[in-house]
């Protein structure tokens, strides 16, 4: 099968990985062709991130770098490219630079575009280029992976108007959360297939980046992440060193706070595994509960058997999870005290999927949808 993966996150070998970036990986492996492209970057993303600027060196951006055999990726990065903003004028201004961006089809992309027997899609700016992508080859099957609520990653109006209208022709929907496809229309196919971690990775024996007799607790990711919270986690337990990966904070972190930035995937693993409790500090509403079921730190904090400091409002589904309030959280200390005393559980990793298995789960459904076949 030949796979046209579209993404708006960066994929380098120095950026953290994504769920999108191990199903290409395994799709690959399974000897599928695919191309993958990240959208959303140009000579804006300097003023956003210039580490990751720095980054979309030549051989990168538009064109495709095979990275490993059948997989070749590619960052889209014309001058400008149109953003997503917490405010209504910038939205509003960037709607017709959308719609632009969205309706050309880089000359680089069309030969494997045209040869796709499969085109996914993933919350974010990608969503623009849909109906362009749909006219260009209106035989592929179209399947949109959706993680997320555009509301809860701050998308544009109009990329929400895409998506409503993106439901009506896709092949299918698949999810790992059952809130989110409670809200998708009752006429598209779905399918709730769970997030996954590379277990071969996890599995390996690596050793504590630690030093011996401390206690440490780890933070990976940066959505909608609470600043506030990890700082009063840190007054509150200053022998425990928070190490933070892909956040940022606004000013000077504490003492006990180790800011390492973005970094390689498999730079995080021994962190994860030599942990004595993982933070996801959401900074959320009750819109955001499907984080639950989506969030690949969850998955991965499990399948390291740690016990998961995050806002009360996410359910407990492995029974490793200790609820604090956004509101006012009183007890600080208790609840890293109650982390810390609950230690690793090897019963929080059961049920976790491989990405094989969801990247194979993927291919069935598109073979399912090309036979035509129906039901949700």
């Amino acid at each position: 099968m030949k796979i046209f993966n579209f993404t708006t996150r960066p994929f380098f070998p120095e950026t953290r990985k994504v769920s999108t970036h191990f199903i290409a990986e395994e799709l690959a492996a399974a000897g599928h062709s695919v191309h993958v492209v990240t959208v959303g970057m140009s000579y804006l993303t300097y003023l956003k991130d210039k580490a990751l600027f720095r980054q979309l060196t030549p051989d990168r951006k538009n064109r495709f770098t095979e990275m490993q055999p059948g997989l070749s990726v590619s960052a889209y990065a014309p001058v400008l490219h149109p953003f997503s903003s917490g405010r209504s004028l910038l939205n509003a201004l960037n709607r017709p630079f959308f719609k632009l961006y969205g309706s050309i089809i880089p000359r680089y992309w069309k030969t494997p575009l045209a040869e796709a027997d499969l085109i996914i899609f993933e919350p974010g700016s990608d969503l623009c280029f849909y109906e362009a992508v749909k006219r260009f080859n209106p035989k592929a099957t179209l399947i949109y992976i959706q993680r997320d609520w555009l509301p809860s990653i701050g998308a544009a109006p109009i990329l929400r108007e895409i998506e409503q209208r993106m439901f009506e022709t896709l092949d299918y929907v698949i999810s790992p959360s059952s809130w989110i496809l409670s809200s998708v229309p009752a006429n598209c196919r779905t399918e709730i297939v769970p997030q996954a971690i590379n277990k071969n990775l996890f599995d390996a024996d690596v050793a504590s980046p630690y030093p011996a007799g401390t206690r440490n607790a780890i933070s990976v990711g940066n959505m909608l992440f609470d600043e506030t919270a990890v700082r009063a986690m840190a007054q509150a337990a200053p022998d425990v060193t928070y190490h933070v990966f892909g956040a940022r904070f606004s000013d000077a972190v504490p003492a006990n706070v180790v800011d390492h930035g973005e970094r390689p995937f498999t730079e995080l693993i021994p962190y994860m595994k030599h942990a004595d409790f993982g933070i996801a500090p959401y900074k959320m509403t009750m819109d955001d509960v499907y984080l639950a079921e989506t969030s690949l730190k969850f998955q991965q904090y499990a399948y390291c058997g740690l016990p998961v400091l995050t806002p009360d409002l996410i359910p407990d589904l492995r029974g490793n999870l200790i609820g604090y309030s956004l509101d006012n959280e009183q007890d600080w200390k208790g609840k890293i005290e109650t982390a810390l005393a609950m230690g690793q559980g090897e019963k929080f990793k059961e049920g976790i999927l491989t990405w094989a298995e969801v990247a194979e789960k993927i291919v069935t459904l598109a073979d399912r949808a090309k036979a035509g076949l129906a039901g949700n």
